[in-house]
């Protein structure tokens, strides 16, 4: 596996590091794919479990994951219409007790960011150091899941080659109760694959794409069921738009894969087949959810990308600073 780059003055640091940001950016008028099709190696995408100190790990979260990770991979084959998709790490989940527990990632102040971005920074920076993986990272997609919880309104979601996701995904894919983090509330169930959805659309952000103009504009154009929108609450019912399309076709991640004979279904994950049917009311029930006035997704693509952009760009300038002494 690659290892990360950094300097031993950024050792300490909350950020990962890179030779340069080429990640995605928040003008729809200039995006780039992360990492072009200019080269002979297959760039992977890596699902990584994370488990907090004191916390057990799961084996059905496991499997749940990898067959998340199988449905998906998949689905964008069938989604982009040329056959290619990504490409997964092996093992296709991999597997790090942290050594912090749940509680402080939420909890532990990083210097110089917003309350709102300490569990992103918190959760990231462990990741990274077990991994040996970065931020705008050329050669590996990250997607962390760590089984614990942001405080309230605290940011997760997907951005410059990296995803975390929290405890509810975990709990999401496994049909077990999820939790609102602002009021403690048991919340509707949802259904497996609203969840691996959720996956699909922060890997998404991690391999650049945005969510649609139209829809961030709120124009009625917008293409309200996108995977880059709210596609990922009725997902497998979702799609990729032209403009995904487009970027995807030049990243380097996307390429000929050759899929397992037998994909699970996303009904069945978490050990519930649930019928065509249930799936269906369940798609039903979010479009009709969406129409009662919700705008936008929840994930903070936009933040997670300009602040991730923003804090690589400041310990770069402190690497070159202590360098230079």
């Amino acid at each position: 596996m690659r290892k990360s780059a950094c300097g031993a003055a950024l050792a300490v640091a909350l950020f990962g590091c890179s030779d340069q940001a080429t990640g995605p950016t928040t003008s729809s008028t200039a995006l780039r794919p992360v990492g072009e099709k200019t080269r002979t190696s297959t760039p992977k995408v890596h699902i990584v479990y994370l488990v907090p100190a004191g916390v057990r790990v799961q084996g059905d979260y496991i499997q749940n994951l990898r067959d998340a990770a199988v449905n998906l991979q998949a689905w964008y084959s069938t989604a982009l219409g040329t056959g290619e998709t990504f490409t997964l790490a092996s093992p296709t989940v991999a597997v790090y007790q942290t050594e912090h527990e749940a509680s402080w990632y939420a909890t532990t102040p990083v210097v110089g960011t917003d309350q709102s971005l300490w569990f992103w920074f918190n959760a990231t920076a462990d990741g990274f150091a077990l991994t040996g993986g970065s931020f705008y990272d050329p050669d590996d997609i990250w997607i962390f899941y760590i089984d614990a919880a942001p405080a309230c309104g605290q940011a997760t979601g997907g951005a410059a080659s990296v995803a975390l996701l929290p405890a509810n995904d975990l709990r999401g894919l496994a049909g077990e109760p999820t939790i609102n983090t602002c009021t403690g509330a048991v919340e509707a169930y949802q259904g497996p694959c609203r969840w691996v959805g959720g996956l699909g659309h922060e890997l998404g952000h991690a391999l650049g794409l945005p969510h649609p103009a139209a829809c961030e504009a709120a124009s009625p154009d917008c293409p309200t069921y996108a995977l880059m929108w709210f596609g990922y609450t009725t997902y497998p019912d979702a799609y990729l738009t032209t403009a995904d399309r487009a970027l995807l076709d030049q990243s380097a991640f996307i390429s000929d894969v050759k899929l397992p004979s037998k994909v699970p279904s996303c009904t069945s994950i978490g050990g519930s087949e649930l019928s065509s049917a249930s799936t269906a009311v369940l798609a039903m029930t979010q479009r009709t959810a969406l129409g009662r006035g919700e705008l936008r997704p929840t994930c903070a693509y936009r933040m997670l990308a300009a602040t991730t952009q923003a804090a690589l760009h400041a310990s770069t300038a402190t690497l070159r600073s202590a360098v230079a002494r």
